[in-house]
């Protein structure tokens, strides 16, 4: 029996730098994701993602497990602080150059079956990502 998995892959004309950047600065993420990211981005370091009008109110969390800027991030995804109690899951972001700027590749994966998170962030992952490659390509980035 395989694990359900949800890959996601978009093209987003702008440098791997500048992507990078939107995924790993709160100042961003609180635009595009509706949530405030915060790491030092270390490997073992915890992230969290927290509500842009409320920064001391935690959305979900995870840990840092791999960290290779701006080529690759894997961390956990834990939604225990939305009161969803499911075993952590994991993503993993890979950032290639490509002629069309940067191909940006979520990889979320590690759900039991039966998975309430899955059909969530089945819906929620295409939502961010267009709003992330809408928010970098208009120049908002800066």
């Amino acid at each position: 029996m395989s694990k359900p998995e949800f890959v996601y892959v978009i093209y987003i004309g702008a440098p791997k730098q500048k992507v990078w950047t939107a995924i790993t600065t709160g100042e961003h993420t609180k635009t595009f994701w509706k949530r405030f990211v915060k790491s030092d981005w270390k490997v073992g370091s915890r992230v969290e993602f927290m509500y842009p009008d409320d920064q001391t109110k935690l959305s979900h969390d995870g840990e840092v497990l791999e960290i290779d800027p701006p080529n690759r991030l894997v961390m956990t995804f834990d939604l225990k602080p939305e009161g969803i109690d499911a075993k952590p899951s994991r993503v993993t972001y890979e950032l290639e150059e490509h002629e069309l700027g940067t191909k940006f590749t979520v990889i979320h994966e590690g759900f039991p079956p039966e998975s309430k998170v899955l059909p969530g962030i089945s819906n929620g992952w295409p939502r961010i990502l267009s709003s992330m490659k809408s928010y970098i390509e208009s120049g908002k980035l800066g």
